[in-house]
């Protein structure tokens, strides 16, 4: 759900909260993290996989300020695969994948995880402690309750993906870590769990256990840029906030382009260290933190409007939710403000807006603190977008990205000498986006902070020679119908 507002309703979050002042977060020191590849447990006929979410440390801020507890996707028997955001799905059109999903949020006695955020349990929300009965429910109060703190609901949404809805990652679908000490009376799965569960060993076999679901995905749709996230009932602006969400690509099949045509390669498995990738999957993230190093979202609705009660029972009015939240730091791939070095080439780059409620407007530029709107050094070639490959590729100045969209797009650094400094930046508002231009019709995020994204530093060729093709020439290949 989006709030439309003639102007943002959010407010800074006061010092005294214990939130790290974004401005003195050191930028572009970490190189940008290229998300390598899931490993999948054995491709026999499909693509088998086992993919669980836990919490872990990760340096999210420089190096020399503490690692923020996250939660992340990774492959279950590989511990080093688990990030934020998760190693990349790869997938082919017309080749099956299956996926256990598995909600690892438990500790190391095997107990439940609380949640790292203040989950609100006055919404219509996965409600868990309502049992069989009271479950994906508004559950009634009579005094305001404090934030929920029981064992955390998920179930994983590819988004874009064209599936059967026991694979779909329906918000009532969810269910609970197979933990030893689930209270009584909980409800450890949501309303739709069974059913979804009788389906899909009657289609493909598999039986679900408990902690866990198996989805199918048939990749028979158009080859297109594609994510997974949590989508559960009530919290999933929560569970993606604390980290899970990853990229599933898939290619191939009439409606792409032959390999080769795009600048690569994108990482595969079994690369080496120190592996140079021209294709590189982009996710760009507003986050606030702490001065300890974890994740700050705000803990009551008086951040959002100033509202300070009466909550339950005097109002209707929830005591912790905020119906939309725009973080002062940016998180790109996992890190607050990288660098990516480039080589004087092509780049392909496939970016997705995985922010909250903040709409993104990207540029390129010579100067990170330009005046907005600023002028673009180099401009971006779209091919494709969430559906897949465009018509015709379109060149623009700047991307206009909401929340969940994804832009495929070619760079051309070609002409930059070694040396060259460029950067990423964000002319979307530090609040909700009701359409113009920066600088005229809203301001633009702060150039210091929410203003920028990332650091592109030109080095030098390591292997050749560049390929060079005319942007028309890729009409024919993009206007195949779906395979």
């Amino acid at each position: 759900m989006f709030l439309v507002s003639a102007k943002p309703l959010s407010r800074a979050v006061p010092a005294e909260a214990g939130v790290l002042d974004p401005v003195a977060i050191e930028k572009y020191v970490a190189e940008l993290v290229i998300p390598p590849v899931m490993p999948p447990d054995h491709r026999a006929g499909l693509d088998v996989y086992t993919i669980g979410v836990r919490q872990f440390r990760q340096q999210v801020l420089p190096r020399g300020r503490p690692a923020t507890t996250v939660w992340g996707y990774g492959s279950a028997g590989r511990p080093q695969t688990f990030h934020y955001p998760a190693f990349t799905v790869e997938a082919k059109a017309g080749r099956a994948v299956q996926v256990r999903w598995v909600n690892q949020l438990v500790d190391g006695h095997g107990g439940y995880l609380p949640h790292l955020l203040p989950v609100d349990p006055t919404l219509h929300w996965a409600n868990p402690p309502g049992g069989m009965s009271g479950r994906d429910s508004h559950p009634a109060f009579a005094s305001t309750p404090g934030p929920y703190a029981g064992p955390v609901p998920m179930v994983t949404h590819l988004h874009g993906g064209a599936n059967t809805e026991d694979s779909d990652g329906y918000a009532e679908a969810w269910y609970l870590p197979d933990a030893h000490d689930i209270p009584d009376g909980y409800a450890r799965v949501g309303s739709f769990y069974d059913e979804f569960a009788r389906t899909s060993q009657a289609r493909f076999g598999t039986p679900w256990r408990p902690g866990e679901a198996v989805f199918h995905y048939a990749n028979d749709e158009r080859a297109s840029t594609l994510w997974f996230h949590d989508h559960t009932l009530g919290i999933t602006r929560l569970n993606v906030y604390a980290g899970m969400a990853g990229f599933y690509l898939l290619r191939g099949g009439a409606s792409d382009l032959a390999a080769g045509v795009l600048p690569g390669p994108a990482p595969r498995l079994g690369d080496p260290p120190g592996t140079r990738y021209f294709e590189v999957p982009i996710v760009i993230q507003d986050r606030s933190f702490r001065t300890d190093g974890s994740w700050f979202y705000p803990p009551s609705r008086a951040l959002f409007d100033g509202f300070k009660g009466p909550y339950v029972p005097g109002s209707d009015i929830p005591p912790i939710w905020n119906p939309e939240y725009f973080a002062n730091a940016m998180v790109t791939n996992g890190q607050t403000w990288p660098v990516l070095p480039i080589e004087p080439r092509r780049y392909r780059f496939r970016l997705l807006n995985g922010c909250n409620a903040r709409t993104l407007i990207l540029k390129i530029v010579t100067g990170p603190l330009a005046r907005r709107p600023a002028a673009p050094a180099l401009s971006f070639w779209q091919l494709g977008s969430e559906g897949g490959c465009l018509p015709a590729p379109v060149r623009r100045e700047q991307l206009l990205l909401a929340p969940a969209e994804r832009a495929d797009t070619v760079v051309d650094f070609t002409s930059l000498p070694v040396g060259s400094e460029l950067y990423l930046i964000n002319e979307g508002p530090d609040g909700t986006f009701t359409g113009g231009t920066a600088g005229t019709d809203f301001p633009a995020a702060n150039p210091k902070t929410t203003g920028q994204v990332m650091k592109l530093v030109v080095t030098p060729l390591t292997a050749g020679p560049v390929i060079r093709y005319g942007y028309p020439a890729l009409r024919p290949a993009c206007s195949h119908p779906k395979p």
